[in-house]
């Protein structure tokens, strides 16, 4: 069924501009990718945000997310224009100039002849894309050491520097760092931190990765368990590190789990335990106190209702002697702390002399003595309480970063596959209209025109908040980036991709070989 003749001269015919594609997209996934900044794009989105780019710089504020106007849009014009130019080639060019006639003249049959073309192509759109997404694999592990471990950061590289570890030696044990008041310190100031935000930081960030990975412990553990139980999903099966921190007491029933939290803090399996009940502990007073404070509350308000009662009865109220007012104490809360923090770092900016911009961006200058007397007049807060606000923002800023470095391989695997089916699927369209014309130019405007008309309406669709009716009318909506880096449903989008593809490369091993021609 397969000749080799036909397919090395396919090979010999097209992998110039196979080479071309392969490598210019390479080089342009390992360049979005090295070139990756989260504190700086992260800026750029939010200045986007309610304008005609806010859709495509929204992505931005993850390593993952920015890749995904690499598969939306560069990936998908470079694949159309391969598989375009070479399914032309492959097919219609040779029945166009008649070279066809010389191959069928031998004793290859026809149906052979287009398999292997057919063959060939599909071959080379997964090869290509299988170099593409390996060089995206290579270019985040070398560049960011998250593919295989934890992303190393500039703090990471400070301290790796002074201790004498590798980098990624040291990113799975940064208990190292606490242990040295100087590398916190230098470690600190890579990250535009003081060191008391940074030691925040860096519990929070152990603590958080000692969850994970007991999380994943236990994930195995109860899979071999529930292995052969029907009536359990694998999300029921599944124990996320969130759920883990509502619920700590999970670690103390296994004892790989206490080992694996345990490495993370560099601690013996007592001394993590003790942790562990310790966190129990404090989840059991917080949730006290909330019962507490509701029930303050509703008492409170039951109190004040009686006093407004008891007024309303009194007829004649007794003047009273004025009293001084106390100054109210400015209270923090989750509806009031952005604008607060915008005013304190406006504050600072003037009691600096600085823009806002330039305080932003180095938070540690709240915690100037000038800045905090202006703040506090300008705020009603306390010393203390914007101290902690400054140490909030330089945490959440350090761990949005971090956040954004991440690297799940397994959605980026799914987009890498999203990607390779969507270019199959386009490949069948110019394959088929190659086989179905006799002539070149008519078989480019139809076989190319279609996919980049696709590609067209993607971009409106990136431009345009109001194009919701385009989506039916194009394929490349079954390539559902936005589902795959949220972990929602996208699975039949891809499946009728790979169906489009098997019935257009069917019927066009069918019509060519059925067909009449000008031989």
């Amino acid at each position: 069924m397969i000749s080799k003749p036909i397919f090395k001269q396919s090979l010999q015919s097209n992998w110039k501009l196979w080479l071309i594609i392969t490598i210019v997209a390479s080089m342009i996934i390992s360049g979005f990718i090295i070139s990756y900044d989260a504190a700086g794009y992260a800026s750029i989105a939010e200045a986007a945000e309610g304008t005609a780019f806010s859709n495509i710089l929204s992505t931005l504020t993850s390593l993952l997310g920015s890749l995904e106007n690499f598969y939306k849009l560069i990936a998908v014009i470079l694949g159309i224009v391969y598989v375009v130019f070479t399914a032309n080639n492959l097919v219609v060019n040779e029945v166009d100039s008649g070279s066809m006639a010389y191959t069928l003249s031998t004793p290859i049959k026809r149906s052979s002849v287009i398999f292997t073309k057919s063959l060939y192509l599909i071959l080379s759109v997964v090869l290509m894309y299988t170099v593409i997404s390996l060089a995206g694999l290579t270019a985040s592990q070398l560049n960011y050491n998250n593919v295989t471990g934890y992303a190393i950061n500039e703090d990471v590289e400070a301290a790796a520097k002074m201790l004498n570890h590798d980098e990624d030696y040291l990113s799975e044990r940064l208990y190292l760092i606490q242990k040295d008041e100087n590398v916190m310190r230098e470690a600190a100031i890579a990250r535009d931190m003081d060191t008391e935000a940074y030691a925040i930081y860096l519990e929070d960030v152990i603590r958080e990765r000692s969850f994970e990975e007991a999380a994943e412990i236990i994930t195995d553990e109860r899979y071999d368990i529930y292995d052969d139980d029907d009536d359990m999903e694998d999300e029921d099966i599944e124990i996320t590190m969130e759920e883990l921190m509502e619920d700590p007491g999970m670690i103390l029933d296994s004892n790989d789990a206490l080992a694996a939290g345990a490495r993370v803090y560099g601690l013996s399996t007592n001394d993590y335990r003790k942790i562990v009940l310790d966190e129990m502990n404090d989840l059991e007073s917080s949730e006290e106190v909330e019962e507490e404070a509701t029930e303050e509350d509703e008492e409170q308000g039951e109190e004040e209702q009686e006093a407004e009662e008891a007024a309303e009865e009194e007829q004649e109220p007794q003047p009273t002697a004025p009293q001084e007012a106390p100054t109210p104490q400015r209270q923090l809360t989750e509806d009031n702390a952005e604008l607060l923090l915008q005013t304190v770092i406006d504050s600072s900016a003037t009691a600096l002399n600085l823009s806002s911009d330039q305080v932003s961006e180095n938070l540690t200058l709240l915690k100037d003595p000038e800045a905090l007397v202006l703040s506090t007049q300008t705020t009603g807060l306390n010393e203390e309480q914007i101290t902690s606000m400054a140490n909030h923002a330089m945490v959440s800023s350090a761990r949005s970063v971090d956040k954004a470095l991440e690297f799940d391989v397994e959605t980026y695997l799914w987009l890498s596959l999203g990607l390779l089916l969507l270019i199959l699927a386009m490949s069948s369209i110019a394959f088929f209209a190659s086989t179905l014309f006799n002539r070149t130019g008519m078989a480019l405007a139809i076989g190319g025109g279609i996919p980049f008309a696709f590609f067209l309406i993607t971009m409106i669709q990136q431009l345009m908040d109001s194009a919701d009716g385009l989506e039916y009318i194009t394929i490349t909506t079954l390539f559902d980036t936005d589902a795959i880096l949220a972990g929602g449903e996208f699975g039949w989008g891809l499946v009728a991709l790979g169906a489009i593809t098997f019935v257009l490369y069917t019927a066009s091993n069918i019509l060519f070989t059925k067909k009449d021609l000008p031989l």
